[in-house]
């Protein structure tokens, strides 16, 4: 990298990603991150030969951001919810200028993008030297869990595609359908390989211990290129998922129209229905322990320290994503992690905590609550958190089947509060599944997202507000879809002494006190 950066000339520039081809999550070991600070889950920046660079980041990060580069050669452009990277690019970038992007961490969709979008810019690949993958243990899960052996699912796929040869280089969709599990590394709970399915044999790649795999054959990360260079017929791919590195290795490539693994993955059977359930009440449980050591004194990076503890002992083998905990002001940066040890936790403070851990099946879970320290909150923390809380009550329990109509709802009822300068300035939800974040569905406002609900979809509803300086409210639930109606995993109350019922109507009343009632019976089961 410091090779290419210093022989670059006037109008060329590098492109910097948060992530690599085999990174789960933002990584420490990106240049992005050694050269920026920024330790946002997602993010990218552009380099000059001067050394300035310019980074992108999306609402969620825009205070993030700011903190983590200040005092730095660094220019934090802060898109919008209608901007994305290559408008930012087009906008930031002189026409005639050289972009050379990673091909590597690149997805092949988005380099042709660049391609056909920045015309005016030479979009130009450069290969990065990525450390050598490690081996980690490998772990098959229990048909009690997933509910369909292997070969099944790679039978249903390849009917699917009707016979045809593909290359898997997504891990998620990999870690699905072979169901196997690594909980070697925090946040994330998918083995780091690929894989290639022709008609007449099936190869898995990669550098981890992999456990006897009746059927498929098993080889280093280093003899993929050989044997994908082997390979005369058409090969399809997710333009999505494949890296331009990967894809440029395929003679005969040939995009699938949409990745049936993930539509697959998406409609969860009843054994993954059940084993959410299990791992929501767990959830739950070290929820309710991590509020009960709730007191005046302790540190942000004490309270996450506390909440940690308490899911391993309730049973996750590991957190499904950076623990997201702030106080007070803090909490108005919506994936804050930075957890300040000086900054002390006093009576009348708010904990913004979205947490979820992984458990033996390797699926996420996902929830945030508010909790307050001690019993009496300001007006107006209890203004914002009501306004969220009817937000969520009323996408809960509103039976629309259109994703865009969630999002639209909770939208019409948060909007009044930008006058005071609470925004909303994300999207309602999101799937899950292996990844915390799985597609389908997305819950945006969005028109080109919007999709019909099926039957098992799992997925969150988190409306929120924030307001930079002052405080943010988030409530998110995970539910899945079934028969019109949205059915909760999380079961877990919200703070009555941080509610104004008077802002309730009678409605919103009535699905408060079945929600609050309804957690009550789930302590009581266990």
């Amino acid at each position: 990298m410091e090779k290419l950066i210093k022989n670059l000339k006037e109008n060329e520039y590098i492109l910097l990603k948060s992530k690599d081809d085999l990174t789960f999550e933002h990584s420490k070991n990106t240049h992005l991150y050694r050269m920026t600070g920024f330790s946002g889950t997602a993010g990218e920046a552009v380099i000059d030969k001067s050394g300035k660079i310019t980074l992108f980041v999306d609402p969620r990060y825009h205070i993030q951001a700011d903190k983590e580069t200040d005092g730095k050669n660094i220019n934090v452009v802060k898109m919008d919810m209608k901007t994305n990277l290559i408008i930012a690019l087009k906008k930031n970038l002189p026409k005639g200028s050289t972009l050379f992007v990673p091909s590597k961490s690149t997805r092949y969709a988005i380099f042709d993008l660049f391609k056909k979008t920045l015309s005016k810019i030479n979009i130009t690949p450069y290969e990065t030297e990525d450390e050598p993958a490690k081996a980690a243990a490998v772990e098959e899960i229990s048909l009690d869990i997933c509910g369909v052996s292997y070969d099944k699912k790679i039978d249903k796929l390849k009917k699917r595609i009707k016979g045809q040869n593909i290359f898997i280089s997504s891990m998620e969709d990999v870690s699905y359908l072979l169901n196997l599990r690594s909980f070697d590394e925090i946040n994330t709970s998918v083995i780091k390989a690929k894989m290639l399915i022709l008609k007449d044999k099936t190869v898995l790649f990669s550098n981890d211990k992999m456990p006897s795999l009746n059927g498929i054959e098993i080889y280093p990360f280093k003899r993929m290129n050989e044997i994908l260079s082997k390979i005369k017929e058409p090969v399809l791919i997710d333009e999505n998922t494949i890296s331009l590195y990967d894809f440029n290795l395929i003679k005969n490539p040939k995009i699938s129209a949409s990745n049936q693994i993930v539509k697959m993955a998406s409609i969860k059977n009843r054994a993954e229905i059940k084993h959410y359930k299990e791992s929501f009440k767990r959830l739950d449980k070290a929820l309710y322990a991590f509020k009960s050591r709730i007191k005046a004194g302790i540190s942000e990076f004490e309270l996450k320290d506390i909440f940690e503890e308490e899911l391993i002992k309730a049973g996750a083998r590991c957190t499904s994503f950076k623990t997201i905990l702030a106080i007070g002001e803090n909490s108005s940066s919506i994936h804050y992690s930075n957890y300040d040890k000086n900054k002390i936790l006093k009576d009348g403070d708010i904990i913004l905590l979205d947490c979820g851990g992984y458990y033996e099946g390797g699926y996420a879970t996902d929830i945030t609550r508010v909790f307050l320290c001690g019993n009496r909150a300001s007006d107006k923390v209890k203004e914002i958190y009501t306004a969220v809380l009817r937000a969520q009550l009323n996408c809960y329990f509103t039976d629309l089947p259109q994703t865009k109509d969630l999002d639209d709802l909770a939208r019409k009822i948060l909007k009044k509060y930008e006058k005071q300068g609470f925004l909303f300035p994300h999207s309602l939800g999101h799937g899950v599944g292996i990844p915390v974040h799985q597609a389908p569905p997305t819950l945006t406002p969005a028109p080109k997202y919007n999709k019909k609900l099926q039957n098992n979809m799992v997925f969150t509803i988190e409306p929120g507000l924030y307001k930079e300086g002052e405080f943010g409210v988030r409530l998110e639930n995970t539910v899945y879809f079934n028969n019109k109606k949205k059915i909760t995993l999380s079961r877990f109350p919200y703070e009555e002494n941080l509610t104004d019922k008077k802002m309730l109507n009678k409605k919103e009343q009535k699905w408060f006190e079945i929600w609050q009632n309804m957690a009550k019976e789930a302590l009581l089961e266990d």
